[in-house]
């Protein structure tokens, strides 16, 4: 009896760890709200660039099949582990997705995407930036990061960047985004000097050399 009933105890035990343990897979639940630091940057500089060759909107390069899940493990030139794809433009930011296609990738999940340009600035003086996104996302405006929330996630606001801007110009811009499965997001906030309200940045704002 007493063998007995120490098998059955075993194959018990054995089955609560079974179901309680996560699958290997399992993603780092980081969809809550979170607490960011907001980031503070100046001595930016605009560049000079030639009016005359500058088009709408921003180049962009896709990744395929990029299913993880931090934007640390973006593709770096010369990485062939993904299938990489040149976008048409992409001439604002300010999509929610859903389950639908992501930009003009072909496809609603498994994405990175590198987006490149200039952002217009019309006017100097103090500039807050935001952005809601699904996955994560990192903003680069003059080489410094602004944006930063570069984990999976469901759609969420991220830190707000505030940026000193002491010469009107054109600001060499980068945004990193990726979608790896479920809804997706993109959205790019600003808020301009005497302003109290974040606006969509609106699409006469981005430009890019072709």
């Amino acid at each position: 009896m007493r063998a007995k009933f120490g098998y059955k105890w075993l194959v018990l035990v054995g089955a609560l760890f079974l179901f309680a343990a996560p699958p290997a897979d399992a993603a780092k639940d980081v969809s809550d709200p979170v607490e960011y630091a907001p980031l503070y940057v100046d001595n930016i500089e605009p560049e000079i660039v030639s009016l005359e060759r500058l088009a709408r909107g921003l180049s962009v390069v896709y990744y395929l099949e990029f299913f993880e899940r931090h934007l640390d493990d973006f593709p770096q030139e010369g990485d062939h582990s993904f299938i990489k794809k040149t976008g048409t433009p992409v001439f604002e930011l300010n999509h929610q997705f859903g389950q639908e296609e992501v930009f003009n990738t072909g496809t609603n999940r498994g994405v990175a995407m590198r987006m490149q340009g200039y952002l217009v600035v019309k006017e100097k003086g103090e500039y807050e930036f935001q952005a809601l996104s699904n996955d994560g996302v990192r903003v680069l405006l003059g080489g410094k990061t602004v944006i930063s929330d570069p984990e999976q996630h469901s759609d969420r606001l991220s830190n707000v960047g505030h940026v000193t801007i002491a010469k009107t110009g054109h600001y060499p811009l980068q945004v990193e985004y990726f979608q790896r499965k479920g809804t997706a997001a993109l959205k790019l906030f600003w808020k301009t000097p005497g302003t109290d309200k974040f606006i969509p940045i609106p699409a006469n704002a981005y430009v890019h050399l072709p």
